[in-house]
């Protein structure tokens, strides 16, 4: 069970609406389906999902049910020496458990396949968004995270991630536009925008291939600071959204009903199933590389792309 105050700032919220704000990534049809259960509740007693809180007042989260155990994809692993372990994590798992997943994740993979006798397991040293896949460092030993965290910290892994954007980016740019998060400037609270008083972020994209047919070119993205959705929302500034992005493509009030409703049966507009953004290569300071090649369910969102030329413009992408 976990309990909280209700802060000033959201004195007079909804119930459902305070609870997906409070527990990161949970839709509000997700928490009103816990406030119906009887899970959220207040001096002991249920609360409904339209309640209106107070200021101060005791909240209590008795327990959120888990997800599925079975994974829909597992990760590959591309090495492992017992000190760095690298993973192709796919597009259907997050790294940590938030919650809506607890299973359907990296940590809890890593717990059932790579589990230690003393109960340990290895640890991610950096994060994705559950819907980006590719490229992801975990590391066995203590002293190796600290290593890679380190290294993050001080800008000495380079990534390079493939995007898959809409419309035509004309040439290379470099994108330099501090970041923050919406909060209450918009409908959705998470998304992070460009604000002159945000935290520093800059990405230098540079388009390899247009598919005029599909409208749609292909991005080395580069990020030079590591804040939350960084690379989806600068290609968002520079008028190139990327393909199949809920949260940036679609606008605040498709995301807002996604958030309550799920995708509609026809799709609603949703150009694919998850944001077409893949980490594709990390290079250590030590000057090692490992590289995952695009997926099959990406490279088909271009298909004047033949598999001659993907093989190509990977290379390509690993030297932006």
């Amino acid at each position: 069970m976990t309990r909280w105050q209700v802060p000033p700032e959201a004195a007079g919220e909804r119930a459902d609406v305070h609870l997906s704000a409070k527990v990161g990534r949970l839709s509000r049809a997700r928490a009103q389906q816990i406030i119906k259960a009887g899970d959220l509740r207040s001096n002991d007693a249920p609360l409904k999902p339209s309640t209106r809180l107070a200021r101060g007042q005791s909240i209590e989260l008795w327990r959120i049910a888990p997800d599925d155990e079975t994974l829909e994809e597992e990760p590959t692993v591309l090495f492992d020496d017992g000190a760095l372990l690298v993973l192709d994590k796919p597009g259907s798992l997050a790294v940590h458990p938030s919650a809506r997943y607890l299973h359907q994740t990296i940590t809890g993979w890593l717990r059932q396949t790579h589990a230690r006798p003393d109960g340990t397991r290895p640890n991610p040293c950096h994060r994705l968004d559950r819907e980006t896949s590719g490229v992801l460092l975990c590391a066995h030993r203590r002293e190796t995270e600290a290593e890679i965290k380190t290294a993050f910290a001080a800008g000495e892994v380079r990534k390079t991630y493939l995007a898959i954007a809409r419309g035509r980016l004309g040439g290379a740019v470099e994108v330099d536009a501090p970041l923050a998060l919406q909060n209450d400037r918009g409908l959705v609270r998470i998304r992070m925008i460009a604000d002159p008083d945000g935290l520093p972020a800059v990405t230098r994209l540079r388009p390899l291939a247009h598919d005029p047919q599909a409208d749609r070119t292909l991005v080395a993205c580069r990020p030079l600071t590591g804040r939350q959705h960084q690379i989806r929302a600068h290609l968002f500034v520079a008028g190139h959204p990327i393909v199949g992005d809920k949260l940036y493509a679609m606008g605040d009030v498709w995301f807002d009903a996604f958030t309550r409703e799920g995708v509609p049966a026809d799709g609603g507009g949703l150009d694919h199933a998850r944001h077409a953004l893949h980490a594709h290569c990390a290079v250590l300071p030590d000057g090692r590389r490992f590289v995952s090649p695009m997926p099959a369910e990406l490279r088909g969102l271009m298909p004047n792309i033949d598999d001659k030329a993907w093989a190509d413009l990977e290379r390509q992408a690993q030297d932006a």
